[in-house]
């Protein structure tokens, strides 16, 4: 089945060049799920934060999958960590979006903290259920960080909020299941671990000495690489560290350090902060800063490499391990988050602590030495990515639990709106029982009157109202509550097809009841109309006619009760504009005409009567 996905991510899109400063896994992440999905033929809507002003608000992105830019705070770049005034803004203007191109998403998966907070408000406002990857905790972030993290202090309360807000949370690690339980106490019945993942059409091995061509680099030295956002949680400077206690034993060794701005280190400051700690170690010349390469680069890159190392703080995931190993290459990655889920220690690569540089440049130095082994963890690396790690897997999983969380919610949504239409439905009863019961009780005493006259009743309607009419004159006619009682003269004009279809055909639909009132009808007679809008032209010309020949006209009409209201004697006019609801409250007004009428002409008890007109009118 084909669905309507939209996915929200704040402040990563699709289409920014990686190795910014927040520009990276996220990033990566919603542009391929999104691509697959696409390719499957599922709808995608990315919403992302416009950040200039050239881009078109609506881009192209792939097959069925659309960026929609969306205008919240000015068009510009900031940090993540400014976006929090935003992001009501952000929901609305995507509210709007909605709302003018009339779609209806099955589900939101939302992409951090910040688009999980328009994900809560657009299910509040549209009852659509939402997914969310938070790709990073708050309290995680602080306990690291410290005073560093710049994110409000509201954050970590939001974050539980979203959690028990959201219809599924998906865990991309085993290390995040825990944080999740033991910082946030999220709902574990919400939980679902499915990790991220690498494209094999981007990663692939690339012959080493043709890859470094490609990159304007020599063989004769050995090559480590380091490539990611440039930020301090990343730990770069602990792997010029470790550089620094190994390159006099390994003068051949060169770390090459892909990301960031080089053309504005005003702006980079981590990146000249990095440059400096090279210069002040010595190793200027021992390593290669690029700045930020384009994805199509990136294969080169890590084929080029002997290792990639990785060595942050903390990681929710981490997918350029991933991308390093579809490569071929080995990993020595912090043993932290998902990297000590993805690198399998001592088979794919080496894990080691964070902020541990000795433990780093012993891991380099082994396979720098072992060369052997080194090529072994290459082969098994690749191998062991393809089997479990590519885009395509992980989005089937994803499917699957979009698969999981919507007719669910598509059955809550059909429960809550059967509830919602008892609501309505008693609510319109309970109005009318206010304003009708006079009504009704007069043109019950006009229906007998006509009765006692010698004269009979006439009643039509169109769909539903004819259906209606037919069992108000089958009640009539027949018996509604007394058994035995003479049958009174009603008939429909609803019921006989040869006349309907004959006149219709001959002079039109619209003329097909007002030619029976005039054939059938006589001075002291009754008609009796049945309209949820009261503006039915075949309605209008009968009730005229009636007019014209001396009959009583009566309407049980809805809403505003239309042109159809000044050409009766009497209206009964439902307070309600669903149609719905109208034609329940017309049936019952129905039973009740037939069994006041029943009531006053069989001679029922007094004290009967008066005890049923009073359960009416209270």
């Amino acid at each position: 089945m084909k669905k309507k996905i939209a996915f929200i991510s704040d402040h990563a899109s699709p289409l920014a060049t990686l190795g910014g400063i927040d520009s990276g896994g996220q990033n990566v992440y919603v542009a391929e799920v999104a691509r697959y999905l696409g390719s499957i033929d599922q709808q995608i809507d990315i919403f992302t934060r416009r950040e200039d002003t050239t881009t078109p608000e609506i881009v192209e992105f792939s097959p069925n999958v659309r960026v929609i830019q969306v205008p919240a705070g000015p068009a510009a770049v900031l940090p993540k960590e400014e976006l929090y005034m935003y992001m009501q803004e952000f929901a609305d203007h995507m509210l709007h979006f909605i709302d003018e191109e009339r779609i209806d998403y099955d589900l939101i998966h939302a992409h951090f903290w910040l688009s999980g907070m328009v994900a809560m408000e657009i299910k509040k406002e549209l009852d659509v259920p939402f997914v969310i990857t938070f790709h990073a905790l708050g309290i995680v972030r602080r306990l690291h960080q410290g005073a560093e993290d710049k994110f409000p202090l509201q954050r970590e309360q939001i974050e539980q909020d979203i959690m028990w807000h959201a219809d599924k949370i998906i865990a991309e690690c085993p290390n995040d299941v825990k944080d999740l339980m033991q910082y946030y106490h999220a709902p574990q019945e919400k939980l679902e671990i499915i990790p991220c993942g690498y494209n094999p059409d981007d990663f692939y091995p690339i012959d080493r000495k043709t890859a470094l061509a490609h990159i304007g680099l020599t063989d004769d030295c050995d090559y480590i690489l380091q490539l990611g956002r440039i930020v301090p949680r990343k730990g770069i400077d602990n792997v010029i560290k470790a550089l620094a206690e190994l390159h006099e034993s390994f003068p051949r060794l060169r770390l090459i350090i892909v990301g960031g701005s080089l053309d504005d280190l005003n702006q980079d400051t981590e990146l000249a902060r990095l440059q400096q700690q090279a210069v002040q170690a010595g190793l200027e010349s021992k390593i290669i800063f690029t700045g930020q390469k384009s994805r199509d680069e990136l294969k080169y890159y890590y084929s080029a490499a002997d290792i990639f190392v990785t060595t942050p703080w903390y990681e929710p995931f981490g997918i350029t391990p991933l991308e390093s190993m579809a490569c071929g290459t080995p990993v020595i990655g912090s043993d932290v988050g998902g990297i000590s889920f993805t690198v399998r220690h001592g088979e794919t690569g080496l894990l080691v602590p964070p902020h541990a540089p000795e433990q780093l440049s012993a891991a380099i130095k082994m396979l720098q030495t072992d060369i052997a082994k080194r090529k072994k963890m290459g082969e098994y690396a690749l191998n062991y990515v393809q089997k479990t790690f590519t885009w395509g897997h992980v989005s089937k999983q994803i499917d699957t639990l979009y698969n999981q969380v919507i007719p669910v919610h598509r059955h809550h949504k059909i429960l809550n709106q059967l509830k919602k239409n008892f609501h309505e439905a008693s609510q319109t009863f309970i109005r009318s029982a206010d304003l009708l019961p006079t009504q009704i009780t007069k043109v019950a005493q006009e229906m007998c009157n006509t009765f006692v006259n010698g004269h009979k009743i006439m009643v039509c309607g169109n769909g539903g109202s004819a259906a209606e009419s037919q069992h108000f004159v089958a009640e009539l006619v027949g018996r509604f509550e007394i058994p035995e009682r003479p049958g009174y003269p009603v008939l429909s004009l609803n019921a006989d097809n040869a006349v309907l279809t004959a006149w219709a055909n001959d002079f039109g639909y619209e003329y097909v009841f007002q030619r029976q009132v005039q054939a059938l009808g006589q001075a002291g007679d009754m008609l009796i109309c049945l309209s949820t809008s009261g503006n039915s032209p075949n309605i209008l010309h009968a009730l005229q006619q009636g007019v014209d020949q001396g009959i009583t006209t009566v309407n049980i009409l809805g809403k505003s009760g239309g042109r159809a209201a000044p050409l009766a004697d009497y209206n009964i006019i439902i307070p309600s504009q669903d149609t719905a609801r109208i034609q329940e409250v017309h049936l019952h007004i129905i039973h009740q005409l037939c069994w006041l009428v029943e009531t006053q002409l069989e001679g029922v008890n007094k004290h009967t009567s008066t005890t049923k007109v009073n359960k009416l009118t209270a």
